[in-house]
């Protein structure tokens, strides 16, 4: 005999409350909660107008990679689990709690609230347990979260916590542990529940602050926000000066300069060279914040570029896959080569597939000859490691591609704080717009490309992949923007 029923089981989940009469807090947002609070604050309190989805093709893909280890482990270990189709609403809840009434052993994609509290969510599964009672009878159910990650992090404990909580409620039991599975092959992680209670409630509470205005959050750095906030938060960051625009000032550091007296840009442009290097060790934050309010790059007085030169000057970008994606790609490796010279010439060299890397290697090396006369310019040396792994790869290939690598000259170090730049860091993105240099695809980067090329391997539609030669060959013609800007600004300077 039922020892509760449904209709009983629904009173506690929502408190006689509709769903679409409150907000919820969902357990996912435990992220945004202890990383960027400020993100929570603009869900609720930032003009509609400036939200902006910048969900890349990657981002994209990253939460469908979890959405198929989810549904492959469920698959694995409890195929004959009771899936709850609805994906939301009265609907799923009334379909998990006629399920847990049931006694089913599994429940995959149960939906847990406690609107009293102004609380609910999904959990990935409801495990039955046989070894304790609660108001369901001579069992209970505890929770098992899946995630894609490598480790257990902060905000999966809090997660499985709250799932947790909402289930004690509805069943009379709060359960002693929750479960969170990790990516494959990394294990799993066990969560006590009353370890974390007191945060979870903690948490809770600020959030409830942060949505009626109480707290009043501001953003930790400089692009520090997600999607669809990370603008509006930027131009937040970018009004009041902040130290988290200077490059390769952590939010610690801005923290501690702040506590010193030093407050934004302004303080540092206004306590002067001689004073910054007395007082932070050296005077980069000092230029670097003179360069932002002239809104331009500031050399050093009496300094000049010296970026290195030798008698051939290439600009040299690759593009690589860091992941298998079997049966297709059954390894990382690079696909795509593109060159620069200084008068604005490009060439691309593209591998269709893995086995065909050797020969874009080979042609790229005929094309570059003797390298020993060659300033082979790259970005960072990302470009040394790639040659190192398709020396490993490719044994044949290992001489020749150590002694082009012996030619690589970083060009982001050649020109750091020579002059400064008014940038938040050093990457080429943020240092070729300064020089005049645009992209013209906003929707092609590093990590979406390798998405295109893995979509140009499957369909041969080499539209596809000439979106990701477009963005290869302004890469190279990013640096020699930079370095053109720059040997002219050096040229000119005057002490």
């Amino acid at each position: 005999m039922m020892a509760i029923t449904l209709e009983e089981l629904l009173r506690r989940a929502t408190a006689g409350r509709e769903l679409n009469s409150v907000e919820p807090f969902r357990p996912s947002w435990f992220y945004n909660l202890l990383e960027d609070p400020f993100w929570i604050w603009c869900h609720y309190h930032a003009p509609a107008a400036e939200k902006l989805d910048e969900t890349t093709l990657f981002d994209r893909y990253r939460m469908a990679q979890g959405v198929v280890w989810e549904e492959k482990y469920v698959a694995a270990e409890f195929p004959a689990a009771f899936r709850i189709e609805a994906a939301w609403g009265v609907e799923a809840l009334r379909d998990t709690l006629a399920a847990m009434l049931r006694g089913e052993r599994v429940i995959h994609g149960g939906a847990l609230w406690r609107l009293g509290e102004e609380i609910c969510g999904k959990a990935d599964l409801l495990i039955r347990c046989d070894g304790g009672s609660s108001d369901l009878g001579a069992f209970h159910y505890t929770v098992q979260e899946v995630k894609n990650s490598a480790t257990v992090k902060q905000c999966h404990q809090l997660q499985a916590t709250a799932y947790s909580w909402m289930l004690g409620a509805l069943q009379g039991r709060l359960p002693a542990t929750a479960e969170v599975v990790l990516r494959e092959g990394a294990g799993s992680a066990t969560t006590l529940t009353a370890d974390f209670i007191a945060e979870f409630q903690r948490q809770l509470g600020l959030w409830r602050e942060i949505r009626d205005g109480a707290n009043c959050p501001e953003p930790l750095a400089y692009s520090s926000t997600i999607s669809p906030w990370r603008q509006y938060a930027n131009q937040r960051i970018v009004a009041r000066g902040d130290l988290s625009l200077l490059p390769g000032v952590k939010q610690a550091t801005a923290c501690q300069w702040r506590e010193r007296g030093l407050l934004s840009l302004v303080e540092l442009v206004r306590l002067g060279q001689a004073a910054c290097c007395a007082e932070l060790g050296d005077d980069h934050a000092y230029y670097h914040a003179l360069a932002y309010q002239r809104q331009c790059p500031v050399f050093r007085y009496g300094d000049r570029a010296r970026i290195s030169r030798r008698p051939r000057l290439v600009y040299f970008d690759v593009e690589d896959l860091t992941f298998a994606d079997p049966p297709l790609v059954t390894r990382p490796h690079t696909y795509m080569l593109g060159v620069a010279t200084p008068e604005g010439d490009s060439h691309i060299w593209t591998a269709r597939g893995q086995d065909d890397e050797p020969r874009m290697w080979n042609e790229f090396l005929d094309w570059l000859g003797n390298p020993r006369d060659v300033a082979l310019y790259c970005w960072t040396m990302y470009e040394a490691r790639k040659m190192e792994q398709a020396a490993a790869a490719h044994p044949q290939l290992k001489s020749r591609l150590q002694t082009a690598a012996a030619a690589l000259v970083d060009l982001k170090e050649e020109i750091k704080h020579r002059p400064y730049f008014p940038v938040p860091s050093y990457s080429i993105k943020a240092v070729a717009p300064v020089c005049g240099f645009r992209w013209s695809q906003d929707d092609v980067d590093g990590q979406s490309a390798q998405l295109i090329y893995l979509e140009w391997l499957r369909s041969g539609d080499d539209a596809l992949i000439e979106r990701v030669q477009q963005y290869n060959r302004e890469d190279v013609l990013a640096m020699v923007a930079v370095d053109r800007v720059v040997t002219a600004m050096s040229e000119n300077a005057t002490d």
